[in-house]
């Protein structure tokens, strides 16, 4: 099953900011490859790649966390509409 996948307010920048420190060590590659495995587990796999954080109990969700190192994301899932929404992404370590 696929999953649509969307994103919260700010989730562009963030992807920007880490895609410029990429490219400034010299990782722009890197980076691209990376994004492109996450998008693909977010919209094939989300359960199966993050580790459940909570069950939202305003809407029937699961918040997951997940690392593609340097990167960490953060996601819900909302099984019943096979949605994924991006909630933060950010740079947990330096690209190396």
């Amino acid at each position: 099953m696929r999953y649509t996948l969307e994103h919260a307010f700010n989730v562009d920048e963030k992807i920007q900011a880490i895609a410029t420190i990429a490219k400034q060590a010299g990782h722009q590659r890197d980076f691209a490859r990376l994004m492109k495995k996450a998008v693909e587990l977010l919209q094939n796999e989300p359960q199966g790649w993050g580790d459940p954080e909570y069950h939202s109990k305003s809407v029937e969700g699961v918040v997951f966390h997940a690392l593609l190192r340097p990167v960490s994301f953060r996601y819900v899932v909302y099984e019943q509409v096979s949605a994924v929404v991006l909630l933060n992404i950010r740079l947990y370590a330096e690209f190396q």
